[in-house]
């Protein structure tokens, strides 16, 4: 008899709880690890796969997370004897009360999510994927198969139909991985695949229809609200079109605000004044936007480092160098000007400057202080430094040390850098903090140390802003990626929440954000990206708390750092959970190195300009002409410089007027040095090699004798000293016709240059005639430039 509560054994004996317990516990005990590795190898040996499991028997719903009650009743169905619940308690180690088929197999996951982002992509049912599939294994293509109204219909799918339907549909991966999703949805009757297997493809085209009109009423959201105001981005690109306007046109930023903005040579600006200098630039109607960017501190004014940070930052050390060394402004101008002409020339500037020891360029100093750009500087030009109060970080080297003080401090304060940054350090949402921003935070702080230091050890471009990846680069990250997916997926950041946020109730809690975010196809961790967003903790996120995202202001070589990072994670990643990585995997996911070697591939394309010999004639006397190739040693790009350093660098083909006794006045030893025809030749002119025995055909066409060492029969050989007379020669009528064919040889040798190739190279030989007049809209564009090539 078995007492209540108590099992038999396996020799018919009771067994005990405990005892149970205490076995289960020499299993994996409270290790998540071991506990994961018991729940696969049981899925395996009784499903076949941890899939075929996950589908068919845990995640019923297809909502790609399952609660301890669906785990418990899968388990259960499943054979399994052991404690559901304790093992569900392992295995959950964020106490979420849920597991998704990510935290159980990582690569099955990311297969079963792959899969399901083709299928829903690709077929609307699955009656519709069962007959593409049938078609294609027949091969009938779409075109025939709407054209054949009366093919049979298919109802079902073997493995070798459906692993060939897919591929031909476009699936990129291998076909293993089809193997996979075949055994996780096949009969085990009959092992073929029915439209029963691929129910969940129905709530997955849900979903996708929910993606589609998320982007709809994003895009007719994006629009009302630009008609209102402009987007950050669309401000940002304004002003940096603004500052290359005025680059353009005055030669340097510096020079721009003291002749088109402050024309008082103030460096600080009223928006008044900025309002009117735009309208008169021609940016009225970015005028509000410009200064926006501008004045990003709403204090009012602009001053010339937030215009020209680097270049402010040259001006402020100079009148610091100016006031130490000479006293003033005024002393130091008649130091300089030694020769007491009232003006300072350029070479005169840099002399002097290199004379009294100042450190910086010189050039770009004295291209700051030109303001009419006349290449000279009177006094005037330079009192505005007497007036001029730079700001205290244009003087600070960078401090490191009170970097490191800072964001210590920041955690001490509130608990994390997430929460400091959206409530103390970028109030707009615009990923951005500017010097007044950060110093107002450090005295919010406490911070009493080096400010200015601190702040150019953040801003180390000089950029004259910082974002939250100096402050928090995995924040940054984990926020940049997830706002990319939603603008890529859902049109949106606000979209996307309104997607997630099924049950409408204005907020999420982390199961229903983890959930939307697997449902989706958001491949990032969400219990990282949970607690980037929740900056109060409290367990919720409401859409106040996303939605500045979408206002974030990011520059492209940010975005492309960006998604490289994020590529090397998902290596990264995907690497670990296969197994020990290569030397090879090692050395691709460095990003150090990976950054390295996009620059170098960067380098190297803009060094591969293509070169074409540029022909030389010129006529050295009576008689003789020669002609040769450009050196492209002189004239080429960078990368074929280095390619002809081991190289034979002369190309020349050349008729040389010879003696009457047979030989040059150069004392060439032989004909292979007058026709200088090398491997270099045949590679620089293109795959048509210079045939030797054409130029000789044409030597001897003119009737010029050989230039061998023997000489001609009757006649004694004599050399000719460099000091002899040079002889009187006859012009030869027959070298005009010679030259003729000699340009027609030549033409046919060297490949014809595009139009891009003839307009960056200078014209060679005189002009035919001179160019005509071209229209004054015309001046300055490409067409201009190749009819005065051709004319």
């Amino acid at each position: 008899m078995t007492l209540p509560g108590r099992r038999k054994s396996s020799d018919g004996g009771p067994a005990s709880p405990k005892r149970k317990i205490h076995e289960s516990k020499t299993e994996y005990g409270r290790d998540p690890a071991k506990a994961m590795d018991h729940l696969r190898q049981f899925l395996i040996s009784a499903a076949g796969s941890v899939l075929r499991a996950w589908v068919e028997f845990l995640d019923e719903n297809n909502d790609q997370r399952i609660s301890k009650t669906e785990f418990s009743q899968g388990m259960r169905k499943l054979g399994y004897t052991g404690d559901v619940f304790r093992l569900f308690s392992v295995l959950d180690g964020d106490e979420s009360a849920e597991l998704t088929l990510d935290e159980i197999d990582m690569k099955q996951a990311t297969l079963w999510r792959n899969f399901r982002m083709f299928a829903v992509a690709a077929f609307k049912s699955a009656e519709e994927l069962i007959q593409k599939c049938a078609d294609w294994s027949a091969d009938i293509t779409p075109e025939m198969a709407s054209v054949q109204k009366d093919r049979p219909k298919a109802f079902h799918l073997t493995r070798e139909e459906f692993c060939t339907g897919i591929r031909k549909c476009g699936w990129k991966h291998s076909v293993s991985d089809l193997n996979w999703v075949y055994d996780a949805l096949e009969d085990k009757d009959d092992n073929l695949l029915r439209p029963g297997s691929l129910s969940w493809l129905a709530t997955e085209y849900e979903r996708r229809q929910k993606k589609q009109e998320a982007k709809i009423r994003s895009k007719k959201w994006q629009v009302l609200r630009m008609r209102q105001e402009a987007s950050p981005q669309d401000k940002h690109r304004h002003f940096k079109t603004f500052k290359a306007f005025l680059r353009k046109k005055h030669g340097n930023l510096i020079r721009g605000w003291r002749q088109a903005l402050s024309q008082t040579d103030s460096m600080v600006l009223s928006k008044l004044h900025f309002m009117k200098a735009a309208a008169r630039l021609g940016f009225a109607k970015e005028s509000r936007d410009l200064w926006k960017s501008l004045d990003k501190d709403d204090s009012g004014s602009a001053s010339i480092d937030e215009l020209d940070p680097r270049s402010a930052e040259t001006l402020a050390h100079f009148k610091v160098w100016v006031n130490s060394q000479f006293g003033g402004v005024r002393e130091a101008f008649k130091a300089i000007d030694s020769d007491h002409t009232r003006f300072i020339t350029c070479a005169e500037f840099t002399a002097a400057l290199q004379r009294f020891g100042f450190q910086r360029p010189t050039k770009q100093l004295f291209s700051h202080l030109d303001k009419d750009g006349s290449n000279k500087i009177v006094m005037d030009d330079v009192l505005f430094l007497d007036s001029w109060n730079p700001l205290p970080f244009l003087l600070a080297p960078p401090n490191f040390k009170a970097m490191a003080e800072i964001k210590k401090l920041i955690l001490v304060r509130t608990g994390q850098y997430m929460k400091a940054w959206r409530r103390l350090l970028d109030k707009d949402a615009t990923n951005r903090c500017n010097w007044y921003e950060f110093k107002t935070t450090c005295h919010v702080l406490g911070y009493t140390g080096d400010i200015a230091g601190a702040w150019r050890a953040f801003d180390d471009d000089l950029s004259g802003y910082i974002s939250l990846r100096q402050i928090d680069e995995e924040s940054d990250m984990v926020l940049s990626n997830f706002r990319r997916w939603c603008i890529a997926e859902f049109g949106s950041v606000r979209s996307a929440f309104a997607v997630f946020d099924s049950d409408c109730s204005g907020s999420l809690s982390f199961q229903e954000f983890r959930a939307a975010c697997r449902v989706y196809g958001y491949d990032g961790s969400p219990r990282t990206l949970f607690s980037a967003l929740d900056v109060d903790q409290q367990g919720t996120l409401t859409l106040k708390e996303v939605v500045f995202l979408d206002d974030w202001e990011i520059d492209a070589e940010d975005e492309f750092e960006d998604g490289h990072r994020t590529g090397l994670a998902a290596a990264s990643k995907a690497g670990q959970q296969a197994g020990a990585r290569s030397a090879i995997s090692k050395l691709t996911d460095d990003p150090v190195r990976a950054r390295r070697v996009a620059r170098r591939k960067y380098e190297l394309r803009q060094q591969a300009v293509p070169e074409i010999p540029r022909l030389r004639l010129s006529r050295k006397g009576d008689g003789e002409y020669s002609w040769s190739f450009t050196d492209p040693w002189q004239s080429g790009s960078a990368s074929a410089r280095a390619w002809m350093s081991s190289q034979d660098r002369s190309l020349s083909v050349r008729t040389v007027r010879t003696s009457r006794l047979g030989q040059d006045e150069a004392n060439r030893p032989d004909m292979s040095q007058d026709l200088v025809l090398s491997e270099l030749s045949s590679s620089f002119l293109g795959p048509t090699p210079v045939d030797e025995l054409a130029v000789a055909s044409l030597v001897d066409t003119v009737g010029l004798p050989s230039t061998s060492r023997s000489s001609p029969e009757g006649v004694a050989p004599r050399w000719l000293s460099p000091e002899a007379p040079r002889p009187r020669t006859q012009p030869n009528p027959v070298v005009p016709r010679m030259l003729s064919r000699l340009d027609d040889w030549l033409g046919a040798v060297v490949a014809k240059p595009s139009l891009d190739e003839l307009l960056s190279n200078p014209r060679v030989g005189p002009p035919l005639k001179a160019p005509r007049k071209v229209p004054v809209s015309r001046i300055g564009s490409s067409y201009s430039k190749s009819v005065a090539y051709y004319t």
